[in-house]
């Protein structure tokens, strides 16, 4: 099935000058667009909120989903689950790139992790939007022959465990600042005996 929907994918490249260049341009360039894009909606997001405490807060909700997705990346990648598309069949090559282990997609991980971050903690506005550009980054790394969709999949799960991580762990801290805050208002407020 994986193979198949790559034949599918693949397939296609090389049939329409627009949409190759498009696919090699989304291939190796769109993501530093998409991360620029990123760290500007979460620096402006972060002055509205005042840089301290909220704004850093966010920041760094952003950046941990983005480090915990590619940790988790580089450990599933030590299995060697599978081999890049071009070292196992014949493929449409459209951009160069170097053998080995291709499961999960880094693309995929870093551009969804970065998506979900904008969408559950910058702007859900703008949530899906980034989300569509990650996709289009994804995808186009099957169709230019170096991601079969099995790897752009894992990423994005590895990319929504991050996310949901991050935001369950934002969660926590915030009911336990919550308590602890409560209970500390409740003993300023107690009568003295």
């Amino acid at each position: 099935m994986n193979y198949e929907i790559f034949s599918l994918v693949n397939g296609v490249a090389g049939q329409f000058g627009p949409l190759d260049l498009l696919m090699v341009f989304a291939a190796k360039y769109l993501i530093f667009l998409l991360f620029a894009a990123g760290a500007v909606a979460t620096f402006v997001r972060a002055r509205q909120d005042g840089w301290w405490p909220a704004g850093a807060w966010r920041i760094g909700q952003v950046g941990l989903t983005l480090a915990i997705g590619l940790v988790m990346s580089v450990v599933v990648r030590m299995f060697g689950l599978s081999l890049r598309p071009f070292q196992t069949h014949q493929v449409h090559m459209l951009i160069t790139h170097e053998p080995g282990v291709s499961l999960p997609s880094d693309h995929a991980t870093a551009s969804f992790a970065l998506a979900i971050a904008m969408w559950f903690f910058v702007s859900a506005k703008w949530g899906p939007w980034f989300m569509g550009v990650a996709a289009l980054v994804a995808i186009s790394r099957v169709f230019v022959g170096v991601h079969y969709p099995a790897d752009i999949t894992a990423g994005a799960l590895i990319a929504m465990i991050a996310g949901l991580a991050v935001w369950g762990a934002t969660l926590l801290w915030k009911n336990a600042f919550l308590i602890r805050y409560a209970v500390v208002e409740e003993r300023e407020l107690a009568p003295v005996e």
